[in-house]
C-alpha cells in the first residue's frame, strides 16, 4: 500500500513532468521530422481505410523510405487521430504521454527494488527534470515507448520469480514482446537479455516450471509474427543497413586489403569493443549526448553534470548493496549497450532509452548516499558551504538546460528536423490550382545541398491527401539525368534545375535559395519565402510564368 502523502506528493511530481513533456509539444521540436510525418501519414491511411500507404491490410510492419517500421507506435498514432484529429500534436501525443507515464510508474518500479517511499519519491522527480527523457517525450521516437514497455516487462519478471505467481509470467511476456514490436534496438535488446538472464538464472527458473513455461509459450507465440514480417516482409532490413560490419571506418580497412580470414573478426571484435565503450565517455554521459546544439557548443547529455557525483557514489553503493535482484540489473545494464553498439552509427542516446530504469537507479541510489556523506560532517560551516555550493551548480545545471530547450536548440538545430516543410506544403495548397505541375527539390540545406528529405510525405500529410486515393494512383520512380525522380498527380520530386524546368511555362517550383539564381534574377517569378527560426531562408516558392 502506498500512503496519501506519498501518492500525493507522486501525483505532483508525475503532473510536473507531464508539464514539461506537453507545453508546446507541437512547436519544440519546431517541425515533424521525416520519421514522425511518415508515421503520421501511415497512421491517418490506416484510419481512413484500415491500409497503409502501401496498400497493405493492418500491416504488422510499416513499409517506409528506405526501409520498414514497427507497427505499434503508428496503432497508438491511430487512436491519438481519433481523439485530437489528425495535427502535429496527435502525432506527438503518445510520446509525452508515455514519457508522463514513465515518470509515474517508475516510482513503483523503485519502491519494489528497494521497499523505501522516499527513495521512489526521489527517483521519479530525477525522471520527471530529465532532459534525456524530456527530449525524447517531445516527439515521435518509438524507443521511448519501448523503453516503458521494457521496464514493464523486466519488473514482472522479477516479480514472477519472487511471487511464482503465473499472472506475472504473462504480463512479462507480453510487455517484452510490445517492447519488439515498438523499437528496433530493443528488438535485439530483449532477446540478448533473455538469453543471458535464462544462463544466469537457470535455478531461479526451474524452481518455477509452470511459471517459466507459461513465460516461454507466451513470448515465443506473441512473436511469431515479428518473426514472420522479419523474415518474409523485410522488417529486418534495417538492422543489415546499420549493422557494425558497414560500418566506413570498418570497411575501408576491407576494401584496401588491410584485413583478411581471422584478422578480420579479429579487428571487427575490437571495434566493437571500442564502440561499446564509446557510451560511458563522460563528455557524451553529461554533455552532448542528445545533440541539442552544433557540436562546437555545450549541450545535453543524458545526466546534468551535477548527477555525475550521484551516479559515481551510487556505483559504490550498487557494489555493495545486497538485493536478491542485484544480477538481473547488471545484466539489464551490460547487455543494454550491446544494440547500439553493433551499428554503424555514432553514438546514439535514444537507443539506450531502454537503460534509463537502472541509469536512474544508480543515480538515486547514489543521491542517498551523497547526501548521507555531507551531513557527516561535523563542521557546520563546512557543510552549508558544500551544500551551497552543490546547490548552486543544481540550479545552473537546470537554468542552462532550460535555456537549451527553449532557446538553442530551435535556433541550432530546427533544420535537422526539417523546419519550414509544413509552411511549405500550406504554401503550395495557396498556389497550386493555377499551375499543371509542382516540383520540389528534395535536397535542402542553407548553405548547400547537404541534406536529403521527403518532401512528398510533408505533402501527403499536410494536404490530408486521399490514402485510398494514393494506394491507387500511378506513381513513378525513375532516374532521370543521374537524378533521383519520383512523382505522383501533378507532382514531382528531384533535383531542380532552373534552366531546364524553368522552360515548363506553367509550373511552381519549391527548393532551397541556391536552387535559384538571385532573387534579383528571379523578380516577380518569386512568390515566397519560407523562413527557419534563426532567420535563415530555408526555401524559395517559384513560379515559371
Amino acid at each position: 500500500m502506498i500512503k496519501k502523502n506519498t501518492l500525493l506528493i507522486l501525483i505532483i511530481i508525475t503532473l510536473f513532468g507531464g508539464f514539461l513533456r506537453f507545453y508546446k509539444v507541437d512547436k519544440n521540436p519546431t517541425s515533424l521530422t521525416g520519421d514522425e510525418i511518415s508515421f503520421g501519414y501511415a497512421a491517418y491511411s490506416i484510419l481512413e481505410t484500415g491500409r497503409d500507404e502501401s496498400g497493405r491490410f493492418l500491416p504488422l510492419v510499416i513499409e517506409s523510405i528506405g526501409d520498414y517500421k514497427n507497427p505499434l507506435p503508428a496503432y497508438l498514432m491511430v487512436l491519438s487521430f481519433k481523439i485530437f484529429g489528425v495535427s502535429d500534436f496527435a502525432i506527438r501525443f503518445q510520446n509525452a504521454l508515455f514519457g508522463t507515464l514513465f515518470v509515474f510508474f517508475f516510482f513503483f518500479f523503485l519502491k519494489y527494488l528497494t521497499g523505501k517511499d522516499n527513495f521512489a519519491l526521489l527517483g521519479s522527480l530525477f525522471l520527471s527534470i530529465s532532459p534525456w527523457n524530456i527530449f525524447y517525450s517531445r516527439f515521435a521516437y518509438e524507443p521511448l515507448i519501448a523503453s516503458f514497455f521494457s521496464m514493464l516487462g523486466i519488473w514482472f519478471f522479477m516479480k514472477m520469480l519472487d511471487d511464482r505467481k503465473l499472472r506475472f509470467s504473462f504480463l512479462s511476456a507480453l510487455f517484452m514482446v510490445l517492447t519488439m514490436y515498438t523499437g528496433f534496438a530493443q528488438r535485439l535488446f530483449i532477446p540478448i537479455f533473455v538469453f543471458a538472464i535464462s544462463v544466469f538464472k537457470i535455478k531461479d527458473l526451474l524452481k518455477s516450471k509452470k511459471q517459466t513455461s507459461l513465460f516461454i509459450l507466451t513470448f515465443l507465440f506473441l512473436s511469431l509474427p515479428l518473426v514472420y514480417v522479419s523474415l518474409f516482409q523485410g522488417a529486418s532490413t534495417r538492422f543489415k543497413m546499420v549493422f557494425i560490419a558497414n560500418d566506413i571506418n570498418y570497411v575501408r580497412y576491407v576494401i584496401f586489403g588491410y584485413l583478411n580470414g581471422i584478422i578480420d573478426y579479429i579487428y571487427l571484435f575490437f571495434f566493437w569493443v571500442k564502440r561499446y565503450l564509446n557510451y560511458i565517455q563522460p563528455f557524451f554521459v553529461f554533455s552532448n549526448a542528445l545533440q541539442m546544439v552544433l557540436p562546437s557548443n555545450m549541450g545535453l547529455g543524458l545526466l546534468y553534470p551535477f548527477e555525475a557525483l550521484f551516479l559515481g557514489f551510487g556505483i559504490l553503493e550498487f557494489v555493495k548493496w545486497k538485493n536478491r535482484n542485484k544480477d538481473i540489473l547488471l545484466i539489464w545494464l551490460f547487455t543494454g549497450i550491446i544494440p547500439d553498439s553493433i551499428t554503424n552509427n555514432e553514438q546514439h542516446a535514444g537507443r539506450l532509452l531502454h537503460l534509463t530504469p537502472i541509469i536512474f537507479f544508480l543515480t538515486t541510489l547514489g543521491a542517498f548516499s551523497f547526501i548521507k556523506w555531507i551531513f557527516s560532517f561535523k563542521n557546520r560551516l563546512l557543510r552549508f558551504s558544500f551544500i551551497f555550493v552543490f546547490s548552486s551548480l543544481v540550479i545552473l545545471n537546470l537554468v542552462f538546460a532550460f535555456l537549451v530547450f527553449r532557446v538553442h536548440f530551435p535556433y541550432q538545430k530546427s533544420e535537422s528536423f526539417d523546419e519550414g516543410l509544413r509552411e511549405v506544403v500550406y504554401a503550395v495548397l495557396k498556389y497550386q490550382d493555377k499551375y499543371d505541375k509542382v516540383i520540389f527539390d528534395i535536397r535542402r540545406g542553407v548553405d548547400g545541398p547537404y541534406m536529403v528529405s521527403n518532401p512528398h510525405m510533408y505533402l501527403l500529410f499536410y494536404s490530408k491527401y486521399d490514402p485510398e486515393k494514393y494506394q491507387t494512383i500511378e506513381k513513378i520512380r525513375d532516374i532521370y539525368q543521374d537524378e533521383p525522380y519520383f512523382s505522383f498527380d501533378k507532382y514531382a520530386f528531384g533535383y531542380i534545375n532552373w534552366y531546364r524546368d524553368s522552360l515548363n511555362k506553367n509550373s511552381l517550383l519549391v527548393g532551397s535559395p541556391w536552387s535559384f539564381p538571385d532573387e534579383k534574377v528571379l523578380g516577380d517569378k518569386l512568390l515566397e519565402k519560407i523562413y527557419l527560426s534563426n532567420g535563415n531562408v530555408a526555401f524559395y516558392i517559384v513560379s515559371t510564368r
